[in-house]
């Protein structure tokens, strides 16, 4: 609505949905959508921020979107420990600004512990969206429901529909494959907690939408068993594979027109299913070739049954990789017209993509005529820059008309026509489904990688091509706005070391404090906000805090908890204000930075840090392209901030340096990983990591400036080497407890599957704190990697001595030639801690003061079941960790570790919202109350 009047803007034509796993029913994962290209500038993100693991099965199971929306089935279950139950979703967003919709839950889904990229192939074609309808089972042993695409709201059961699997829609017309795929299965990474039993019944039906009515069934029992992900529709035809061969049927009765004989192996991995694509004249059936004269039964062909092996690596007997061939067949009489050999991606079906009269197949990217199979003009170019993986990615690649989209590493992007154009190591599709063009962007769903760590973005990414208009560039001056209280602010008084006056009370982000607290506090007041807040800030007798969704900083009085003055802005405030000299400074995520009088929050001025004013939808509001964090850093009587997502995004990160009285910008940098005229990618990338970073709080040690592993000088120039201090893999802020993340006292991590836990090189927690001689945290007693890594979930309270560690040097490896790689430099032994609490509460907040440690959180109640990745009290851990089993406040001697008092608290603590100032404890919490006590 503007101005009372609605306002419509019509969907350009020049841009696709993608209604369907692999696009629509004929299977063509090609979108025609000649908007759609390489991922340079932010469309919207939202949560959750991470999928909950990578060895485990994806927590993205489908997606598709249509008439302007998005849906998708997701694991949104904690994820601090893949150990907890999944907690099944269907939901829908809005398509171009990911406004959540509405939520379908699934309390019955394929066991979240079968291993990753193991299937099972059919739950991505469990979802299809058409116009206002979305078709879906509610569960696996769940009927279709036609839901309302607008409201969730169930329109339909289609009775009799138990047991689908895949679902088409095509010309009005619901096609069903019907009944257990799996029914022979094994393997070692095989889960089936409350799945149903396989059924003895296989069948196609096709089923009238509007009436529920049954219109045909086709029976694939025995020996013609359907193979799964091979039904496909298209211009009144229904193809399929069975173990005899490929058919035809008529759409409209479902009678058998044509079928032609065809093996195909007994034995598959769980990845390895058929790929099926149809057009007007040309069917295209990609497949594995049995050896009909092997006795070897890996490679033998099916006579009545199909045999999966279900494991994220090798299973025995089960051949991971296998000869595949591509056959033509005519749409009109299923003669062969002609056939070429292909390979399947990395555990995943053989890439085919039909644009216009060609055919693009996976792997080598050759190009061929459609209706001879003749070679035609290049291949698509698909190398051109240095990718760090070692192999694809465990899911399909996609394209659309002009561009191939692969995930090797990051999503590579080629031109149909001229080749290479970019790794963009930087976002990625998710395991198992990858992403979906569509829309005019490219759609990344939340992914569990520990590849790129450092500078991947993270969220459900919405990623748009580059923008044809530049920021209109904007003088300094015009960027600075004045207020009433410009020059009007007067500050005398000489620091106190008592006082908390920025995030984590210093610009190292030490969390340390020089004040005594009480070793029985006791709660002196407690003051009722609203919203998520930060943690407090505390100068002199005020404490100041940020109520991040209502874009609100409150000061308030700290002996009674009265509010003094509040100060609003357009966007959120992310993180808590910094306190200097009579001023309040803070940035928002609408692009500003803001200064206010600190006696009565008046603005003395503002600054434009973002390039322009240009806003997208960050997790449910508007924000700038270009946000600026709540905390900035006052170092050497300097302000230093950022204004910007990543440096791959949105021409990067533009870094100031700034007199906080004036406003007065002093200099700054930009800091982006693309050559702005050719578009080159710019900095080394390899060995699953790349230069760049994602943006976070500034941290400062007195001379240079930090943004995670990044380190500038004073004057805002990048330098090579890096200096030892506290930061975050993906940040401070994010309070989600993603197994791949933690902090740690060091210089850097390296990045992949086993690289991201280097971690364990030196001092590492989910939450740290430190003084001149010790560091204190709450973590997992050690990091491992690789198939293991949920294993390692112990969990323990800390202090060890303070070190301050190179970390993160890559691995010395052996060069061609030599008999041993070089020798590893030198570095001082990892500490160990010299007291350890391994029955610690679950810390969500910590303060060190001269002589305590002071943690808040719920108690950690977990009870690890043997043999397998579950709690045995599934209910009550669950309903610990959300502190719905209470919550204390625990004093400890920071000696010994011992605790000297523990109190209740009515709430959770806001992740990292606790600040200690003038011998009182002050804690944001999650229901809005800020407290105090001494």
């Amino acid at each position: 609505m503007v101005g009372g009047k609605e306002i419509t803007k019509p969907v350009p034509p020049e841009i696709d949905e993608w209604t369907h796993f692999l696009h629509g029913a004929d299977n063509n994962a090609v979108a025609n959508d000649t908007v759609v290209a390489a991922p340079r500038t932010i469309q919207w993100v939202s949560n959750p921020r991470w999928g909950r693991s990578h060895e485990e099965a994806a927590s993205v199971s489908a997606l598709v979107t249509t008439n302007g929306r998005v849906f998708a089935i997701m694991d949104e279950a904690p994820n601090i420990s893949i150990r907890f139950l999944a907690d099944w979703k269907l939901t829908a967003r809005d398509a171009f600004n990911g406004t959540l919709l509405w939520k379908r839950d699934i309390p019955l889904w394929s066991d979240h512990l079968r291993h990753f990229r193991a299937g099972p192939t059919h739950l991505p074609r469990r979802l299809v969206a058409v116009g206002d309808k979305v078709y879906v089972t509610l569960g696996l042993d769940a009927p279709v429901s036609i839901l309302d695409a607008a409201t969730g709201e169930t329109l339909k059961v289609l009775k009799g529909t138990e047991r689908t699997e895949e679902i088409a829609v095509d010309g009005g017309v619901v096609y069903l494959a019907v009944g257990t795929s799996e029914v022979y299965r094994r393997g070692g990474g095989l889960y089936t907690r409350g799945e149903p039993e396989p059924t003895d019944f296989r069948y196609i039906m096709a089923v009238d939408p509007d009436s529920g009515r049954q219109l045909w069934k086709k029976d694939f029992t025995g020996t013609n068993f359907l193979l799964p992900m091979s039904m496909t529709v298209r211009n009144g035809s229904v193809f399929y594979q069975d173990i005899n061969g490929v058919g035809r049927l008529d759409a409209r009765t479902g009678t058998e027109i044509w079928e032609k004989k065809r093996p195909t192996v007994a034995r598959r991995m769980s990845f390895a299913s058929p790929t099926v694509v149809a057009t007007d004249d040309i069917l295209l059936v990609a497949d594995r070739v049995p050896k009909l004269d092997s006795r070897d039964p890996q490679h033998m062909a099916a006579t009545d049954k199909i045999e999966w092996g279900v494991h994220g690596w090798n299973e025995d007997g089960f051949a991971r990789r296998c000869s595949n061939l591509l056959v033509a067949y005519s749409v009109a009489d299923g003669d062969v017209l002609w056939s070429k050999p292909c390979t399947e991606s990395y555990n995943s079906a053989v890439d085919i993509f039909v644009v216009g009269d060609n055919v693009h197949i996976g792997g080598g990217w050759e190009r061929f005529d459609l209706k001879t199979g003749e070679k035609q003009g290049p291949d698509v170019k698909m190398s051109g820059g240095k990718v760090g993986m070692a192999h694809h990615r465990c899911y399909r690649n996609k394209a659309s008309v002009r561009y191939v989209f692969t995930g090797r590493s990051g999503i590579e992007v080629a031109d149909m026509e001229k080749g290479w154009l970019g790794n963009n190591s930087w976002i990625r599709g998710t395991c198992q489904y990858g992403i979906m063009p569509a829309n005019g962007m490219l759609y990344a769903p939340p992914d569990a990688c520990g590849c790129f760590n450092k500078v991947k973005v993270q969220g459900f990414f919405a990623a748009a091509p580059a923008r044809e208009s530049k920021p209109v560039q904007i003088s300094d001056a015009e960027r600075l706005r004045k207020g009433p209280a410009y020059g009007k602010i007067s500050y005398s008084r000489a620091a106190d070391n008592e006082d908390w006056p920025m995030y984590r009370r210093d610009g190292q982000r030490s969390g340390g404090t020089r004040t005594t607290v009480s070793g029985k506090p006791r709660k002196l007041w407690s003051a009722k906000l609203a919203g998520r807040l930060t943690q407090p800030v505390i100068v002199e007798d005020t404490v100041y805090v940020a109520e991040t969704d209502s874009h609100t900083v409150h000061a308030l009085n700290a002996a009674n908890g009265r509010k003094k003055w509040s100060f609003t802005v357009d966007a959120r405030v992310d993180s808590t204000p910094t306190v200097y000299k009579g001023m309040v400074l803070f940035g928002s995520v609408d692009g500003w930075l803001y200064c206010l009088r600190a006696d009565d929050g008046a603005l003395a001025w503002k600054f434009l840090a973002a390039p322009e004013i240009r806003l997208v939808a960050s997790y449910g509001q508007l924000e700038s392209v270009w946000p600026v964090h709540g905390s900035v850093l006052i170092q050497n009587d300097v302000l230093y901030t950022s204004a910007g997502r990543n440096t791959y995004l949105d021409d990067g990160i533009t870094f100031y340096k700034m007199d906080p009285v004036t406003g007065k910008v002093l200099g700054k940098n930009v800091l982006y990983n693309f050559d702005p005229v050719t578009g080159e990618q710019l900095g080394p990338e390899g060995g699953f990591d790349m230069d760049g970073v994602n943006t976070d709080i500034l941290i400062g040690d007195g001379r240079d400036v930090f943004m995670k592993q990044e380190r500038l000088d004073g004057s805002l120039q990048k330098l090579d080497k890096s200096k030892a201090h506290l930061w975050g893999i993906h940040g401070f802020l994010g309070e989600e407890w993603f197994v791949r993340s933690y902090w740690l006292l060091g210089t850097n991590v390296r990045a992949g599957w086993g690289g991201w836990a280097s971690g364990n090189e030196t001092t590492f927690g989910r939450i740290m704190t430190f003084d001149d001689e010790n560091a204190y945290g709450y973590g997992r007693v050690m990091i491992a990697s690789a198939a293991v890594g949920h294993n390692a979930d112990d969990y323990h309270l800390y202090g060890v001595k303070k070190v301050l560690m190179t970390t993160g040097l890559p691995r010395a490896r052996r060069k061609k030639g030599q008999k041993s790689p070089p020798p590893e430099v030198k570095k001082p032994l990892k500490p160990e801690p010299f007291w350890a609490d391994t029955q610690s509460l679950i810390v969500r907040a910590m303060v060190l003061t001269n002589d305590k440690l002071v943690v808040s959180g719920p108690p950690d109640l977990r009870k690890k079941e043997a043999g397998i990745l579950a709690y045995s009290n599934e209910e009550e851990s669950l309903a610990a960790f959300k502190g719905e089993k209470g919550v204390m406040l625990r004093v400890i001697n920071k000696a010994n570790g011992a605790v000297v008092s523990e109190q209740r608290l009515n709430a959770m603590p806001v992740f990292d919202g606790m600040s200690a100032a003038h011998g009182g404890i002050f804690m944001s919490l999650k229901n809005g109350e800020i407290q105090c006590w001494r």
